[in-house]
């Protein structure tokens, strides 16, 4: 998926969770960031054209171990040891960015080192992409406003 559809399922899941959170300024930006590391290790991607992830690409290819749960499990338990506080919602996001790129033709590895791929019917930058993306900024802008009216 691109960055702007992974960016509005966070909108979404952000204004459904963000009452039940006490520091929501942190909350909402490590949501953001768990969401867009995923595909640092894409040269396409809108971040990772960045010159800085050049030599990391190198590395690691394209929805290879950073787009699996092995690794934000990894990541997880890493923060959470060192710095609780930011661990929740970075595996929020993180994992959101995952399950929305499960629902695309490419898919994701689940558990590396296994082979296993779950695979979907979007098609990423396609048409029925696009369709989901106009409906996910509807239903924030209406969620949002419900939001604020109570």
């Amino acid at each position: 998926m691109l960055l702007k559809t992974h960016l509005m399922f966070a909108v979404l899941l952000i204004i459904i969770i963000l009452p039940y959170v006490d520091n929501k300024i942190v909350f909402l930006g490590l949501v953001f960031l768990g969401t867009i590391i995923p595909d640092l290790d894409s040269s396409c991607s809108k971040f990772g054209k960045n010159i800085l992830f050049r030599p990391f690409q190198f590395f690691i290819k394209h929805r290879g171990i950073m787009h699996t749960f092995t690794f934000v499990l990894i990541l997880f338990f890493i923060l959470n040891r060192y710095y609780p506080l930011i661990a929740f919602p970075f595996l929020i996001g993180y994992s959101l960015h995952l399950i929305t790129d499960s629902f695309t033709k490419q898919g994701i590895r689940v558990l590396w080192p296994l082979k296993f791929r779950v695979r979907g019917f979007l098609t990423t930058g396609g048409k029925l992409e696009n369709i989901l993306l106009n409906m996910l900024v509807l239903l924030n802008i209406f969620l949002f406003l419900i939001w604020f009216a109570i």
